[in-house]
């Protein structure tokens, strides 16, 4: 029996990904290069440092990039995206019907420290959670399985009674290698993605009900803690 939810943040409860690239793409053309979406899909659901953005520029244009000067142009353009996108559809509705059913909710994401913990308390929802854990409270983010094994630890639920609710493959592969079970809901950003391992993917979490999804992942095989 599923007794606690992790969920990513960034692409699944609000889509922060989509942003990031489109403001990056447009420093890319300014400097007349172009930033390949085969390339940033790399970074989805890593730590910032993982993936040198101002290096991969500088490589591509031949330039000396100034990061004090591209760095707050970028983050001001991505800043207006996210501010105007909405929580993602069935979020809500699945925060309120895990907490009915009295199970425990964390977030663990990748993202630097404070960034979630942040826009979730801006919307609403920081309130649903016992904790967030984010890249500062880990040696490795994800790929790696520590934030999950992190997340179950402090929750006190073991890892195959626990449910990571994921967008990228970075994620699925933290969560199944730390024995959670997982569903993905990928975004724009993520979808070309290979989520072969994921116990059940879905569209939007508006697809299926809580209840309904928890029923079916009763019916599948227990992952190994």
């Amino acid at each position: 029996m599923i007794e606690a939810i992790v969920f990513d943040f960034d692409g699944l409860i609000i889509d922060t990904e989509t942003p990031e690239f489109d403001s990056w793409k447009e420093i890319f053309e300014s400097h007349g290069v172009k930033l390949e979406r085969r390339t940033w899909e790399y970074s989805i659901g890593r730590y910032s440092r993982d993936f040198d953005i101002y290096g991969h520029l500088a490589e591509l244009s031949g330039q000396a990039i100034d990061r004090e000067v591209v760095r707050p142009l970028m983050r001001r353009r991505y800043l207006e995206r996210i501010e105007s996108n909405p929580v993602l559809p069935g979020v809500e509705d699945y925060l309120h019907s895990a907490k009915d059913m009295g199970m425990k909710l964390a977030v663990a994401s990748s993202s630097s420290p404070g960034w979630a913990a942040g826009h979730l308390k801006g919307r609403g929802l920081l309130r649903f959670f016992e904790f967030v854990l984010d890249a500062g409270d880990v040696k490795n983010a994800k790929p790696d399985p520590e934030l999950y094994t992190m997340a179950v630890g402090r929750l006190g639920v073991q890892p195959r009674k626990a449910l990571a609710i994921e967008d990228s493959a970075n994620g699925l592969t933290a969560a199944k290698a730390a024995g959670l079970h997982c569903v993905v809901v990928p975004n724009p950003m993520t979808k070309g993605m290979d989520f072969g391992a994921a116990d059940i993917r879905l569209n939007s979490l508006l697809d299926v009900p809580l209840g309904e999804l928890l029923q079916r992942l009763e019916c599948e095989a227990v992952p190994t803690a």
